[in-house]
């Protein structure tokens, strides 16, 4: 894909230097731009998604500016918004994403009042309410996001209800019901987050039936897995959890394996790993458990390695070396604390590179705290020892 969009870009760019003042031609430079963002990002290559992308956005806005009233054009550059905001998010830069998401709610908003039976128009602003919903949370502010993913589901529903025929549609509104649901779960609200996912784990079945060649359906029906999985075993339903995560492990083995270069379908199994390991540690299984953590590390170390700018890649693997340090504390104090270094120095690196994830600073804290009391038991020991006691 990637050289036939190289291939396109080179075409586009001859015709906009014959003739920079044809529309058509900076247009379609414009979505040269875009379309090698879009393969750049999907193969894990932030930095220079983000290049394509900024020069897409020049000339979205140069076209914008000569035609305001070209609804086409309007929409062309709210998409481009949307797509710096996000990769500013996975670069770890809430501020300059909030601030691209907030230009594109803008846009969208004002498109879809120019035409609200515009089903395109619609999903555009549902999509946007999404996005500021995903940052509102990534920063802390959960009532907020809570708020956008409730104005988000509502278009979902009125979308779906239009067209219950349309996968994208139901899809997205499975989306936005596992968005709620983790909302909730963030807030402790674990029933309530629990009949979300069941909602959006019954339309991903519905897709998945239809559609069992879609790899985009198969991924979405294994994140329903995991997120019944991760509820389940937050009310210690550990049992009825491992299920649904044994369910999460075969779908991610499966779209792993079909195409293991791509980046989602790698974290995906990691972290299916991570629940599988998690449930079998609290379940008394150490042994298992270290298995699956063992694995899921080494898929982190990759990753990471192919984009160590990626901020969540990041985060993942720190958290793999935390869940590995879990068990060797009730195995080998020492290595325990071995781990947990490395996963603060990972924390602190990521405080530091991007300060607005709330979730980051949390665990830096929490793995401190963790240190501490490890650092004193080794002391307490140490002493007894010494002292014969």
């Amino acid at each position: 894909a990637l050289k036939f969009y190289e291939t396109d870009l080179k075409l586009s760019e001859e015709l906009y230097a014959l003739d920079p003042s044809n529309v058509g031609f900076k247009n379609g430079l414009a979505s040269s731009y875009g379309r090698l963002g879009e393969t750049h990002a999907e193969l894990g290559q932030l930095e220079n998604a983000l290049k394509f992308y900024e020069a897409d956005l020049k000339l979205c806005e140069e076209l914008y500016a000569l035609y305001p009233s070209n609804v086409g054009f309007k929409n062309g550059l709210a998409i481009s918004y949307e797509k710096l905001g996000s990769t500013h998010a996975k670069l770890g830069q809430l501020e300059n994403a909030l601030k691209f998401y907030e230009s594109y709610f803008q846009l969208s908003e004002e498109l879809y009042v120019l035409s609200p039976s515009n089903v395109s128009f619609k999903n555009g602003l549902a999509i946007s309410y999404s996005k500021l919903g995903y940052t509102h949370a990534a920063l802390g502010h959960l009532e907020t996001a809570l708020k956008f993913y409730e104005e988000r589901h509502k278009l979902g529903e009125e979308l779906y209800a239009l067209d219950p025929l349309n996968v994208d549609f139901k899809n997205r509104l499975a989306i936005s019901y596992s968005q709620l649901g983790s909302t909730r779960a963030s807030l402790g609200h674990l029933e309530t987050a629990l009949k979300f996912y069941e909602e959006r784990h019954k339309l991903g079945e519905e897709l998945y039936a239809l559609y069992p060649a879609n790899v985009g359906f198969k991924n979405g029906l294994a994140i329903s897995y995991s997120k019944l999985g991760e509820t389940h075993a937050e009310l210690r339903h550990l049992e009825t959890a491992l299920k649904f995560y044994e369910s999460y492990f075969q779908l991610s083995e499966e779209l792993y394996a079909l195409d293991p270069s791509n980046v989602r379908f790698k974290n995906g199994l990691a972290i299916a790993y991570s629940k599988l390991g998690k449930t079998h540690a609290s379940l008394g299984h150490l042994e298992t458990a270290l298995k699956f953590y063992e694995e899921r590390h080494k898929l982190g170390e990759e990753l990471y390695a192919l984009d160590p700018l990626n901020v969540d890649f990041k985060n993942r693997l720190a958290i793999s070396y935390y869940k590995l340090g879990t068990i060797y504390k009730k195995l080998n104090k020492q290595r325990a604390i071995e781990h947990f270094r490395k996963a603060e120095q990972l924390w602190m690196e990521l405080s530091q590179t991007a300060p607005m994830y709330a979730e980051y600073q949390k665990n830096l804290r929490f793995i401190q705290r963790e240190l501490t009391q490890l650092s004193k038991f080794s002391f307490l020991n140490w002493l007894k020892s010494w002292f014969g006691g």
